[in-house]
């Protein structure tokens, strides 16, 4: 009998516990111990949105550019890619006099003049350019001579000016590169 008695009081304390059809209602709840660091959390890979597997990386796009000998010129007035390209773009500075080094710099239309001011007031050992919202992408400073590079992803199709930002050469030494869909 004595064992029944156990068995019966303990069906009494574990039946409730084990009886999840109607869930006690919870008064005055005691905070939770853990700290909110410890508590479970769906992990956040399971929340990712997959990628689709026809993606394919967009291709590299390589581009030449230079300057025409002692001018303020680039030999191309008009580059196209498009959209989302990686674009690999070299620039040789074919000037012969010291005066003129050069840059190729991307800029957002209609800021040419603002950019131009801004690389001035950086001056030559910051290669003429500030760097700020309206550059896309941009060179460093050649030097006559010698060759420089910038990798970049084409912007959102639309036609942007890229000019050199060297004093004075943004208003004759410019073009247009034009990105398309």
């Amino acid at each position: 009998m004595r064992s029944t008695l156990m068995i019966a009081a303990l069906a009494l304390v574990v039946a409730p516990a084990c009886d999840t059809s109607h869930p006690a209602p919870r008064k005055n709840k005691a905070p939770d111990p853990k700290p909110a660091a410890t508590q479970a959390v769906a992990p956040k890979a399971a929340q990712a949105t997959p990628k689709p597997k026809s993606a394919t990386p967009a291709p590299t796009v390589d581009l030449a550019i230079a300057s025409v000998a002692n001018q303020m010129k680039f030999d191309k007035t008009k580059l196209t890619v498009k959209t989302g390209d990686k674009v690999h773009l070299v620039f040789h500075n074919n000037a012969t006099l010291a005066v003129l080094p050069h840059n190729w710099v991307l800029v957002k239309s209609g800021t040419q003049a603002t950019v131009a001011a801004a690389g001035l007031k950086k001056g030559k050992a910051a290669g003429y350019i500030a760097p700020g919202p309206d550059i896309l992408a941009a060179t460093p400073l050649a030097e006559p001579g010698k060759s420089v590079s910038v990798t970049f992803t084409a912007p959102a199709p639309g036609t942007y000016p890229y000019i050199c930002t060297v004093p004075g050469h943004y208003v004759v030494m410019n073009g247009q590169f034009v990105v398309t869909p």
